[in-house]
């Protein structure tokens, strides 16, 4: 059953020179992120296809060269982030999700598929990156909406869901997303949390809070990509457990458990009760006698 709670600090650094199991089960989930994310969800037939999707390269971190890419207006746009080693398959990744939604009657004028700089093998440095790649994201969302933009419906996969909570992180407090979703998110659930600010950089509950509608976090228990990587001996990784708050989540903040559809990292892409949630959540009316069992 796919269920939603709304619930009431970050990973800590190891201070000895001794590398910690939590160290090495982070190292050995990233390593099945990166394996994971040369491959591309292929669940359904797909209605909206790869060349329906307008792929934006953000974030150029090697050089920093180009300017920041335009979200294209629209009343009704769709945007997705991939994750670590992503790059390639973005469009692929995106029409997947798309179609879910498109099965149960969403429809946006535009799709995005933005494209960062995530092929290293060097998974830290992937991770830093994404709060670089949310401060850019975040400047083509006010102008999205500065230009006359409508709903804008945010998802991101694994280091792209990191990326998302950045976005909103970085915004200005007069703009605020439709959706943002991270589905299997990379991170530490205690991230979401009021005051659990981190050790390198704040957490994302005020973000959250000020410029989100609606955040829909899902995960589910048999992600153990991100449940090795992330959350430690009594946290919780954010992509596989929810929310592990010590405080409160921001009211308009929603773990989406979808365990028992999902039943691996990349399972979230292309998944039906995801995509019915994610298109309920944009407003489509989906009838709950199929069984997405949320209500």
């Amino acid at each position: 059953m796919l269920s939603m709670t709304d619930n009431d600090s970050p990973r800590e650094a190891d201070e000895s020179t001794t590398p910690s199991r939590r160290t090495m089960l982070k190292g050995t989930g990233a390593a099945i992120v990166g394996t994971a994310g040369l491959a591309a969800s292929s669940s359904s037939a797909t209605a909206v296809s790869s060349w329906d999707i307008e792929v934006l390269e953000v974030g150029d971190s090697v050089f920093g060269i180009g300017s920041t890419p335009s979200i294209p207006v629209g009343d009704e746009v769709f945007v997705y982030v991939h994750g670590w080693f992503g790059d390639s398959t973005v469009s692929s990744q995106a029409a997947d999700v798309a179609t879910s939604m498109e099965d149960v009657g969403y429809e946006a004028d535009e799709y995005v598929g933005i494209e960062w700089d995530a092929t290293t093998i060097n998974f830290p440095s992937a991770e830093s990156e994404t709060e670089d790649v949310g401060e850019e994201l975040a400047e083509m969302v006010e102008e999205f909406y500065d230009d006359g933009g409508g709903n804008l419906r945010l998802i991101g996969h694994s280091l792209g869901g990191r990326i998302v909570l950045e976005t909103v992180n970085h915004m200005d407090d007069d703009y605020e997303i439709e959706t943002v979703a991270p589905l299997g998110a990379a991170a530490d659930g205690d991230m979401v949390c009021e005051g659990s600010d981190g050790l390198f950089s704040d957490n994302w509950y005020d973000g959250i809070a000020a410029n989100a509608d609606e955040v829909r976090n899902y995960h589910s228990e048999n992600d153990s990509t991100v449940g090795a990587a992330y959350g430690g001996f009594f946290g919780a990784a954010l992509g596989n457990d929810g929310a592990g708050c010590p405080g409160d989540t921001a009211d308009n903040y929603t773990d989406v458990d979808v365990t028992d559809s999902v039943s691996s990292h990349l399972g979230f892409l292309g998944d039906e009760a995801v995509g019915a949630n994610l298109a309920e959540a944009a407003g489509v009316d989906v009838d709950d006698d199929d069984g997405w069992g949320w209500w």
